[in-house]
């Protein structure tokens, strides 16, 4: 069983929870979860969970960042899937949530960087899951652009990134980003991955991609540069899979550019 918490999804309280440990026991009591017990010395602020009658567990942790009081979740889902991951999870936010009785201002996905609401939580507490509820897509530039994707990492899977692109052709990127993505979480790391167009790629770490592009473009740094927020995850660039040569690949990631149409 893996006991890697790499989900991390976090409720934000009107202000500070005194008892974690008085909380996820009432959240017991109701049915909503099956075991609790402190994390370490830290039962207060932390405890470790059961739910939903499996032998998976996760942490519920008090923590304040940036004046924000979070009751955060932290679980493995890799092993369950998109659809069934997320509404596990789910399900704890919302066994939590139900003996906070308003306290809930927002939910902030730590993963994917992104904040969501109640009603969010609700529909994937049900099974209403989709790609975009786990993994967000972000553009940024001027000029050039960079396309990249938050939330991948929690399924076992490398979260995505392309450099260089005009404007018009975001929407492409974003929509190649999430057909590899598809692929990678049906088939895994394993998957023989390919473009909408049928083109066959394959992945390249962000840090040996940059040997291949332009170091001036958008999203790309020098080898061992800190990348900010959310960008030192297992990541990678696409490569237009060619024929090997010597035992190798050559890295073609402007390939994958000049097969995306333009808007």
């Amino acid at each position: 069983m893996a006991d890697r918490y790499t989900s991390r999804i976090a409720l934000e309280l009107d202000g500070p929870i005194e008892d974690v440990g008085a909380l996820t026991a009432a959240a017991r009591n109701a049915g909503d979860l099956d075991r609790t017990y402190p994390v370490r010395d830290q039962g207060d602020v932390a405890q470790e969970v059961h739910w939903g009658g499996e032998m998976h567990k996760g942490v519920v942790r008090y923590v304040v960042e940036d004046g924000t009081h979070l009751l955060r979740t932290e679980a493995y889902i890799g092993g369950h899937g998109l659809v069934r991951g997320m509404q596990r999870q789910a399900l704890l936010l919302q066994a939590l949530s139900r003996q906070l009785k308003g306290r809930v201002r927002a939910i902030h996905d730590l993963v994917a960087l992104t904040e969501r609401d109640e009603a969010w939580m609700n529909r994937l507490s049900i099974g209403v899951v989709s790609q975009d509820d786990a993994i967000v897509t972000v553009s940024e530039g001027e000029g050039t652009w960079w396309v990249r994707t938050h939330g991948a990492a929690r399924f076992d899977v490398p979260d995505l990134e392309l450099y260089g692109l005009s404007k018009g052709q975001i929407g492409a990127a974003e929509a190649a980003l999430a057909h590899v993505h598809e692929q990678l979480l049906r088939g895994g790391l394993k998957t023989d991955l390919e473009l909408e167009d049928g083109t066959p790629v394959f992945l390249v770490p962000v840090l040996e991609a940059w040997q291949h592009v332009p170091l001036d473009w958008p999203g790309v740094g020098r080898a061992g540069q800190e990348r900010g927020e959310g960008l030192d995850g297992p990541r990678a660039s696409l490569s237009v899979l060619t024929r090997r040569r010597f035992g190798r690949y050559k890295k073609d990631l402007e390939g994958v550019i000049d097969r995306l149409p333009a808007a």
